[in-house]
Protein backbone atom coordinates (compact mmCIF):
# COMPACT_ATOMS: atom_id res chain seq x y z
CA UNK A 1 0.00 0.00 0.00
CA UNK A 2 1.41 3.42 -0.99
CA UNK A 3 1.93 6.25 1.47
CA UNK A 4 -0.90 8.15 -0.20
CA UNK A 5 -3.31 5.27 0.30
CA UNK A 6 -2.27 4.96 3.95
CA UNK A 7 -2.81 8.69 4.41
CA UNK A 8 -6.24 8.49 2.82
CA UNK A 9 -7.28 5.76 5.25
CA UNK A 10 -5.97 7.65 8.29
CA UNK A 11 -7.53 10.89 7.06
CA UNK A 12 -11.07 9.57 6.62
CA UNK A 13 -10.91 7.92 10.06
CA UNK A 14 -9.91 11.12 11.86
CA UNK A 15 -12.40 13.23 9.90
CA UNK A 16 -15.20 10.78 10.66
CA UNK A 17 -14.33 10.76 14.39
CA UNK A 18 -14.17 14.55 14.46
CA UNK A 19 -17.56 14.78 12.77
CA UNK A 20 -18.99 12.29 15.27
CA UNK A 21 -17.70 14.09 18.36
CA UNK A 22 -18.59 17.61 17.21
CA UNK A 23 -22.10 16.49 16.20
CA UNK A 24 -22.40 14.87 19.66
CA UNK A 25 -22.43 18.38 21.10
CA UNK A 26 -26.22 18.16 20.83
CA UNK A 27 -26.89 14.43 20.83
CA UNK A 28 -25.03 13.68 24.07
CA UNK A 29 -27.35 15.76 26.26
CA UNK A 30 -30.65 15.32 24.40
CA UNK A 31 -31.84 12.71 26.93
CA UNK A 32 -31.29 15.27 29.68
CA UNK A 33 -33.38 18.06 28.15
CA UNK A 34 -36.40 17.43 30.44
CA UNK A 35 -34.11 17.33 33.50
CA UNK A 36 -32.34 20.52 32.45
CA UNK A 37 -35.65 22.28 31.79
CA UNK A 38 -36.75 21.37 35.31
CA UNK A 39 -33.43 22.47 36.86
CA UNK A 40 -33.51 25.87 35.15
CA UNK A 41 -37.28 26.23 35.63
CA UNK A 42 -38.08 26.82 31.96
CA UNK A 43 -40.47 25.46 29.33
CA UNK A 44 -39.41 22.91 26.69
CA UNK A 45 -39.56 25.66 24.06
CA UNK A 46 -37.08 27.77 26.06
CA UNK A 47 -34.82 24.78 26.72
CA UNK A 48 -34.83 23.89 23.03
CA UNK A 49 -33.13 27.23 22.31
CA UNK A 50 -29.87 25.49 23.26
CA UNK A 51 -30.42 23.45 20.10
CA UNK A 52 -32.00 26.14 17.93
CA UNK A 53 -29.29 28.79 18.47
CA UNK A 54 -26.56 26.18 18.04
CA UNK A 55 -27.99 25.12 14.69
CA UNK A 56 -28.56 28.70 13.53
CA UNK A 57 -24.94 29.47 14.46
CA UNK A 58 -23.83 26.48 12.39
CA UNK A 59 -25.91 27.74 9.47
CA UNK A 60 -24.21 31.16 9.55
CA UNK A 61 -20.74 29.70 10.06
CA UNK A 62 -21.17 27.33 7.13
CA UNK A 63 -21.18 30.40 4.87
CA UNK A 64 -17.74 31.59 5.94
CA UNK A 65 -15.82 28.44 6.90
CA UNK A 66 -15.14 27.50 3.26
CA UNK A 67 -13.78 30.94 2.30
CA UNK A 68 -11.79 31.16 5.57
CA UNK A 69 -10.14 27.83 4.79
CA UNK A 70 -9.44 29.11 1.25
CA UNK A 71 -7.55 32.06 2.70
CA UNK A 72 -5.81 30.48 5.70
CA UNK A 73 -5.69 26.76 4.89
CA UNK A 74 -7.90 23.76 5.65
CA UNK A 75 -5.73 22.38 8.47
CA UNK A 76 -5.41 25.66 10.39
CA UNK A 77 -9.14 26.38 10.12
CA UNK A 78 -10.06 22.99 11.57
CA UNK A 79 -7.52 23.15 14.41
CA UNK A 80 -8.47 26.67 15.54
CA UNK A 81 -12.21 25.95 15.21
CA UNK A 82 -11.87 22.84 17.38
CA UNK A 83 -9.87 24.76 20.00
CA UNK A 84 -12.61 27.39 20.34
CA UNK A 85 -15.26 24.67 20.52
CA UNK A 86 -13.59 22.69 23.29
CA UNK A 87 -13.13 25.84 25.42
CA UNK A 88 -16.85 26.64 25.05
CA UNK A 89 -17.72 23.04 25.91
CA UNK A 90 -15.92 23.18 29.27
CA UNK A 91 -17.46 26.60 30.06
CA UNK A 92 -20.96 25.21 29.39
CA UNK A 93 -20.34 22.37 31.83
CA UNK A 94 -19.67 24.86 34.66
CA UNK A 95 -22.36 27.44 33.87
CA UNK A 96 -25.43 28.06 36.05
CA UNK A 97 -27.11 30.43 33.60
CA UNK A 98 -29.23 29.11 30.74
CA UNK A 99 -28.79 32.40 28.87
CA UNK A 100 -25.01 32.04 29.10
CA UNK A 101 -25.22 28.41 27.97
CA UNK A 102 -27.21 29.45 24.91
CA UNK A 103 -24.56 32.11 24.19
CA UNK A 104 -21.72 29.60 24.59
CA UNK A 105 -23.48 27.14 22.30
CA UNK A 106 -22.90 29.64 19.48
CA UNK A 107 -19.11 29.38 20.04
CA UNK A 108 -19.35 25.61 20.47
CA UNK A 109 -20.81 25.48 16.97
CA UNK A 110 -17.56 26.83 15.47
CA UNK A 111 -15.87 23.44 15.81
CA UNK A 112 -18.69 21.46 14.25
CA UNK A 113 -19.08 23.98 11.43
CA UNK A 114 -15.39 23.86 10.56
CA UNK A 115 -15.40 20.06 10.51
CA UNK A 116 -18.65 19.81 8.55
CA UNK A 117 -17.55 22.17 5.77
CA UNK A 118 -13.76 22.05 5.62
CA UNK A 119 -13.61 18.25 5.81
CA UNK A 120 -15.64 18.02 2.60
CA UNK A 121 -13.24 20.35 0.85
CA UNK A 122 -10.31 18.24 2.06
CA UNK A 123 -12.07 15.11 0.77
CA UNK A 124 -12.60 16.79 -2.61
CA UNK A 125 -8.90 17.70 -2.83
CA UNK A 126 -7.42 14.40 -1.59
CA UNK A 127 -9.68 11.71 -3.11
CA UNK A 128 -10.26 11.12 -6.82
CA UNK A 129 -13.61 11.41 -8.56
CA UNK A 130 -14.31 7.66 -8.45
CA UNK A 131 -13.81 7.64 -4.67
CA UNK A 132 -15.75 10.83 -3.98
CA UNK A 133 -19.33 9.58 -3.52
CA UNK A 134 -18.43 6.51 -1.45
CA UNK A 135 -16.00 8.48 0.73
CA UNK A 136 -18.60 11.23 1.20
CA UNK A 137 -21.13 8.61 2.24
CA UNK A 138 -18.62 7.08 4.66
CA UNK A 139 -17.77 10.50 6.09
CA UNK A 140 -21.45 11.26 6.67
CA UNK A 141 -21.72 8.11 8.79
CA UNK A 142 -20.45 10.44 11.52
CA UNK A 143 -23.84 12.10 11.32
CA UNK A 144 -25.52 8.82 12.26
CA UNK A 145 -22.91 7.55 14.71
CA UNK A 146 -23.49 10.60 16.87
CA UNK A 147 -27.29 10.26 17.30
CA UNK A 148 -26.87 6.46 17.48
CA UNK A 149 -24.27 6.35 20.24
CA UNK A 150 -24.11 9.76 21.95
CA UNK A 151 -27.63 9.67 23.46
CA UNK A 152 -26.92 6.26 25.04
CA UNK A 153 -23.64 7.48 26.50
CA UNK A 154 -25.28 10.73 27.58
CA UNK A 155 -28.22 8.93 29.22
CA UNK A 156 -25.87 6.81 31.35
CA UNK A 157 -23.77 9.85 32.27
CA UNK A 158 -26.84 11.88 33.24
CA UNK A 159 -28.33 9.00 35.25
CA UNK A 160 -25.18 8.25 37.27
CA UNK A 161 -23.66 11.76 37.37
CA UNK A 162 -25.49 14.73 35.81
CA UNK A 163 -25.83 16.59 32.51
CA UNK A 164 -22.72 18.69 33.20
CA UNK A 165 -20.51 15.63 33.00
CA UNK A 166 -21.74 14.94 29.48
CA UNK A 167 -20.09 18.21 28.40
CA UNK A 168 -16.97 17.58 30.49
CA UNK A 169 -16.43 14.18 28.89
CA UNK A 170 -17.15 15.64 25.46
CA UNK A 171 -14.48 18.28 26.11
CA UNK A 172 -11.90 15.64 27.00
CA UNK A 173 -12.70 13.75 23.79
CA UNK A 174 -12.22 16.96 21.80
CA UNK A 175 -8.78 17.50 23.37
CA UNK A 176 -7.66 13.98 22.42
CA UNK A 177 -8.95 14.28 18.85
CA UNK A 178 -7.41 17.73 18.48
CA UNK A 179 -4.02 16.17 19.19
CA UNK A 180 -4.60 13.43 16.60
CA UNK A 181 -5.85 15.97 14.05
CA UNK A 182 -2.71 18.05 14.62
CA UNK A 183 -0.57 14.98 13.78
CA UNK A 184 -2.62 13.42 10.95
CA UNK A 185 -4.19 16.19 8.86
CA UNK A 186 -1.99 17.70 6.17
CA UNK A 187 -2.71 20.89 4.32
CA UNK A 188 -4.61 20.04 1.12
CA UNK A 189 -5.27 23.59 -0.07
CA UNK A 190 -2.24 24.29 -2.25
CA UNK A 191 -3.68 27.55 -3.61
CA UNK A 192 -3.80 29.62 -0.41
CA UNK A 193 -1.65 32.42 -1.85
CA UNK A 194 -3.73 32.55 -5.02
CA UNK A 195 -6.97 32.67 -2.99
CA UNK A 196 -5.58 35.51 -0.87
CA UNK A 197 -4.43 37.43 -3.91
CA UNK A 198 -7.78 37.07 -5.68
CA UNK A 199 -10.01 37.53 -2.61
CA UNK A 200 -12.53 40.34 -2.64
CA UNK A 201 -15.60 40.57 -0.41
CA UNK A 202 -17.72 41.71 -3.33
CA UNK A 203 -16.54 38.70 -5.34
CA UNK A 204 -17.41 36.35 -2.46
CA UNK A 205 -20.91 37.82 -2.21
CA UNK A 206 -21.26 37.54 -5.97
CA UNK A 207 -20.28 33.87 -5.84
CA UNK A 208 -22.92 33.21 -3.20
CA UNK A 209 -25.47 35.15 -5.25
CA UNK A 210 -24.69 33.05 -8.34
CA UNK A 211 -25.22 29.87 -6.36
CA UNK A 212 -28.39 30.83 -4.49
CA UNK A 213 -30.11 32.18 -7.60
CA UNK A 214 -29.60 28.88 -9.39
CA UNK A 215 -32.98 27.15 -9.65
CA UNK A 216 -31.56 23.66 -9.39
CA UNK A 217 -29.54 24.56 -6.30
CA UNK A 218 -32.69 25.81 -4.57
CA UNK A 219 -34.52 22.58 -5.38
CA UNK A 220 -31.58 20.54 -4.04
CA UNK A 221 -31.62 22.61 -0.86
CA UNK A 222 -35.32 22.19 -0.18
CA UNK A 223 -35.17 18.41 -0.76
CA UNK A 224 -32.39 17.99 1.81
CA UNK A 225 -33.77 20.74 4.05
CA UNK A 226 -37.13 19.04 4.47
CA UNK A 227 -35.53 15.84 5.76
CA UNK A 228 -33.23 17.79 8.10
CA UNK A 229 -36.14 19.82 9.48
CA UNK A 230 -38.15 16.66 10.08
CA UNK A 231 -35.35 14.89 11.94
CA UNK A 232 -34.32 17.90 14.04
CA UNK A 233 -37.94 18.40 15.02
CA UNK A 234 -37.88 14.78 16.18
CA UNK A 235 -34.58 15.30 18.07
CA UNK A 236 -35.91 18.40 19.83
CA UNK A 237 -39.22 16.93 20.97
CA UNK A 238 -38.66 13.17 21.23
CA UNK A 239 -37.26 13.21 24.78
CA UNK A 240 -40.35 15.09 25.99
CA UNK A 241 -42.60 12.59 24.22
CA UNK A 242 -40.90 9.40 25.38
CA UNK A 243 -39.83 10.51 28.87
CA UNK A 244 -42.45 13.07 29.98
CA UNK A 245 -45.55 12.09 28.00
CA UNK A 246 -45.16 8.29 28.00
CA UNK A 247 -42.89 7.90 31.09
CA UNK A 248 -40.19 5.82 29.38
CA UNK A 249 -36.88 5.92 31.26
CA UNK A 250 -34.05 8.00 29.79
CA UNK A 251 -31.98 4.83 29.29
CA UNK A 252 -34.68 3.09 27.26
CA UNK A 253 -35.26 6.33 25.39
CA UNK A 254 -31.60 6.38 24.39
CA UNK A 255 -31.94 2.83 23.04
CA UNK A 256 -34.93 3.88 20.92
CA UNK A 257 -32.96 6.89 19.69
CA UNK A 258 -30.09 4.60 18.76
CA UNK A 259 -32.43 2.34 16.79
CA UNK A 260 -33.73 5.37 14.90
CA UNK A 261 -30.26 6.72 14.18
CA UNK A 262 -29.06 3.36 12.81
CA UNK A 263 -31.53 3.81 9.97
CA UNK A 264 -28.95 6.10 8.39
CA UNK A 265 -26.21 3.52 8.72
CA UNK A 266 -28.29 0.88 6.94
CA UNK A 267 -29.39 3.35 4.30
CA UNK A 268 -25.82 4.44 3.67
CA UNK A 269 -24.70 0.82 3.18
CA UNK A 270 -27.48 0.18 0.67
CA UNK A 271 -26.95 3.54 -1.06
CA UNK A 272 -23.20 2.88 -1.44
CA UNK A 273 -23.86 -0.60 -2.84
CA UNK A 274 -26.40 0.74 -5.36
CA UNK A 275 -24.04 3.54 -6.37
CA UNK A 276 -21.22 1.08 -7.02
CA UNK A 277 -23.69 -1.01 -9.03
CA UNK A 278 -24.29 1.92 -11.35
CA UNK A 279 -27.59 3.30 -10.02
CA UNK A 280 -27.92 6.96 -10.99
CA UNK A 281 -27.93 9.69 -8.29
CA UNK A 282 -31.47 10.74 -9.30
CA UNK A 283 -32.75 7.21 -8.65
CA UNK A 284 -30.95 7.08 -5.30
CA UNK A 285 -32.71 10.26 -4.21
CA UNK A 286 -35.98 8.86 -5.60
CA UNK A 287 -35.65 5.90 -3.21
CA UNK A 288 -35.30 8.37 -0.33
CA UNK A 289 -38.36 10.31 -1.46
CA UNK A 290 -40.44 7.12 -1.73
CA UNK A 291 -39.43 6.29 1.85
CA UNK A 292 -40.51 9.82 2.88
CA UNK A 293 -43.93 9.19 1.33
CA UNK A 294 -44.17 5.95 3.34
CA UNK A 295 -43.33 8.00 6.46
CA UNK A 296 -46.22 10.38 5.74
CA UNK A 297 -48.66 7.49 5.32
CA UNK A 298 -47.40 5.64 8.41
CA UNK A 299 -47.58 8.79 10.52
CA UNK A 300 -51.17 9.43 9.42
CA UNK A 301 -52.12 5.81 10.13
CA UNK A 302 -50.66 6.10 13.66
CA UNK A 303 -53.17 8.77 14.70
CA UNK A 304 -56.15 6.41 15.29
CA UNK A 305 -53.90 4.22 17.48
CA UNK A 306 -53.05 6.94 20.03
CA UNK A 307 -54.96 5.09 22.74
CA UNK A 308 -52.98 1.90 22.09
CA UNK A 309 -49.70 2.95 23.67
CA UNK A 310 -47.39 0.19 22.38
CA UNK A 311 -48.70 0.31 18.81
CA UNK A 312 -48.59 4.10 18.66
CA UNK A 313 -45.05 4.38 20.05
CA UNK A 314 -43.89 1.64 17.68
CA UNK A 315 -45.36 3.43 14.65
CA UNK A 316 -43.93 6.83 15.58
CA UNK A 317 -40.52 5.28 16.29
CA UNK A 318 -40.50 3.42 12.97
CA UNK A 319 -41.42 6.68 11.23
CA UNK A 320 -38.39 8.34 12.82
CA UNK A 321 -36.23 5.41 11.74
CA UNK A 322 -37.49 5.66 8.17
CA UNK A 323 -36.74 9.39 8.06
CA UNK A 324 -33.11 8.63 8.88
CA UNK A 325 -33.11 5.88 6.25
CA UNK A 326 -34.45 8.34 3.67
CA UNK A 327 -31.77 10.90 4.55
CA UNK A 328 -29.03 8.38 3.71
CA UNK A 329 -30.36 8.08 0.15
CA UNK A 330 -30.97 11.81 -0.28
CA UNK A 331 -28.08 13.64 1.36
CA UNK A 332 -24.83 12.21 -0.19
CA UNK A 333 -26.00 12.24 -3.85
CA UNK A 334 -27.21 15.83 -3.52
CA UNK A 335 -23.98 16.91 -1.76
CA UNK A 336 -21.94 15.45 -4.63
CA UNK A 337 -24.43 16.85 -7.17
CA UNK A 338 -23.85 20.35 -5.82
CA UNK A 339 -20.05 19.94 -5.93
CA UNK A 340 -20.28 18.76 -9.56
CA UNK A 341 -22.71 21.53 -10.52
CA UNK A 342 -20.37 24.26 -9.21
CA UNK A 343 -16.81 23.02 -9.82
CA UNK A 344 -15.25 26.50 -9.62
CA UNK A 345 -17.24 27.60 -6.57
CA UNK A 346 -17.54 24.33 -4.69
CA UNK A 347 -16.54 25.83 -1.32
CA UNK A 348 -19.30 28.43 -1.67
CA UNK A 349 -21.89 25.95 -2.94
CA UNK A 350 -21.17 23.35 -0.23
CA UNK A 351 -21.15 26.02 2.46
CA UNK A 352 -24.40 27.57 1.28
CA UNK A 353 -26.14 24.21 0.91
CA UNK A 354 -25.05 23.17 4.41
CA UNK A 355 -26.05 26.56 5.81
CA UNK A 356 -29.53 26.45 4.34
CA UNK A 357 -30.19 22.84 5.30
CA UNK A 358 -29.29 23.73 8.89
CA UNK A 359 -31.56 26.76 8.70
CA UNK A 360 -34.25 24.21 7.89
CA UNK A 361 -33.06 22.08 10.83
CA UNK A 362 -33.20 25.03 13.25
CA UNK A 363 -36.61 25.97 11.92
CA UNK A 364 -37.80 22.41 12.50
CA UNK A 365 -36.51 22.55 16.09
CA UNK A 366 -38.30 25.87 16.65
CA UNK A 367 -41.48 24.86 14.84
CA UNK A 368 -42.04 21.66 16.83
CA UNK A 369 -41.44 23.59 20.07
CA UNK A 370 -44.07 26.27 19.50
CA UNK A 371 -46.86 23.90 18.49
CA UNK A 372 -49.44 23.99 21.33
CA UNK A 373 -50.20 20.27 21.51
CA UNK A 374 -48.80 17.21 23.25
CA UNK A 375 -45.21 16.34 22.21
CA UNK A 376 -46.39 13.31 20.22
CA UNK A 377 -48.87 15.45 18.25
CA UNK A 378 -46.19 18.06 17.60
CA UNK A 379 -43.87 15.36 16.19
CA UNK A 380 -46.64 13.97 13.95
CA UNK A 381 -47.48 17.39 12.52
CA UNK A 382 -43.85 18.38 11.88
CA UNK A 383 -43.01 15.01 10.30
CA UNK A 384 -45.87 15.28 7.81
CA UNK A 385 -45.25 18.95 6.99
CA UNK A 386 -41.51 18.68 6.35
CA UNK A 387 -41.72 15.37 4.48
CA UNK A 388 -44.22 17.01 2.12
CA UNK A 389 -41.75 19.88 1.62
CA UNK A 390 -39.04 17.45 0.42
CA UNK A 391 -41.51 15.63 -1.83
CA UNK A 392 -42.72 18.86 -3.44
CA UNK A 393 -39.19 20.04 -4.27
CA UNK A 394 -38.20 16.67 -5.73
CA UNK A 395 -41.14 16.73 -8.14
CA UNK A 396 -39.73 19.96 -9.62
CA UNK A 397 -36.44 18.46 -10.84
CA UNK A 398 -35.78 16.28 -13.88
CA UNK A 399 -33.74 13.04 -13.92
CA UNK A 400 -31.11 14.69 -16.11
CA UNK A 401 -30.59 17.48 -13.55
CA UNK A 402 -29.16 15.26 -10.83
CA UNK A 403 -25.94 13.52 -11.84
Amino acid sequence: MSELEKYKKRLIVILLLLLFVTQASTDIYVAGLPTMAKEFGVTPARMNLTITYYVYAQACLFLIMGPISDLFGRRKTILIGLLISLCATFLISESNSLTFIIFLRIFQAIGSASIYIVSRLIIKEVYNKNELLSVTGLFLIGLVLSPALAPVVGAFIIKHLDWRWSFRILGVMLIVLWCFAFIVIKESNLNVHKYRKDFMLSKMLCNYANVITNRLFLHYTVIVGGTFASFYAFISMSSYMYINEYHISSIYYSYLFTFIALGYLLGNKVMTYLNKSGVRPYNLVLVGIIIAVIVILLTLISIPFRNNLLVFIAMVTISGWLIRLATAFINPPIQVGVINAFPKNSSYAVGLLSSLQYVFAAFGSWFVGILPFEPSSNIIISTIVFSLVSLSAFLLIKPSELK
